[in-house]
């Protein structure tokens, strides 16, 4: 058996309502701990982030561990719990959203709040943390990693937790 055709997928990606016409594909993809955490591991080194790991349970809630370099501080450990919001559907709602719901002191909220304009600088486009959530403008995230060719093709997109993992719902389509 051949391989997949890597210039099949580079015309998707190239150009892909054209090679994807007609396309109206509803996804359901549970991601595990497992692989969820090798991608965390991925993250670009010149991040603050030391450590990230991520842990869905089944009550719709994630919790989330870090361990990053903060000005002033030093070295901080938080275990967050999120909670997931409405779907993303573009182009009215392309914020995903994730309450944080516990794992946060009074000190933390006020020390977020305080060094706002410090912790964005330090985030990626379209990732915007407050002492209250967790917010991804998932356009922006997609064209910073190269794929704003794909953003008109998102209908609708949810993140839920079940044990273990996190469950992506994706609706696609191209005209």
């Amino acid at each position: 058996m051949s391989a997949f055709p890597a210039n099949l997928v580079a015309a998707a990606l190239d150009n892909p309502s054209a090679a994807l016409a007609g396309t109206d594909l509803r996804i359901t993809l549970p991601l595990t701990r497992a692989l969820l955490n090798e991608l965390l591991a991925a993250r670009p080194a010149n991040t603050p982030v030391r450590e990230l790991l991520i842990d869905p349970n089944a009550r719709n809630c994630f919790r989330v561990f870090v361990k990053a370099q903060a000005p002033v501080l030093g070295t901080v450990s938080r275990q967050i719990l999120f909670a997931p919001g409405l779907p993303v559907s573009f182009p009215d709602q392309p914020w995903l959203r994730f309450d944080i719901k516990d794992g946060l002191g009074f000190l933390d909220r006020s020390l977020i709040s305080l060094l706002q304009g410090m912790i964005e600088s330090k985030l990626p486009k379209g990732v915007e943390l407050t002492s209250n959530y967790l917010r991804l403008h998932v356009p922006a995230l997609m064209t910073d990693l190269g794929y704003q060719q794909l953003v008109p093709l998102v209908q609708l997109l949810s993140v839920k937790s079940e044990a273990n993992r996190l469950i992506l719902d994706l609706h696609l389509k191209a005209e």
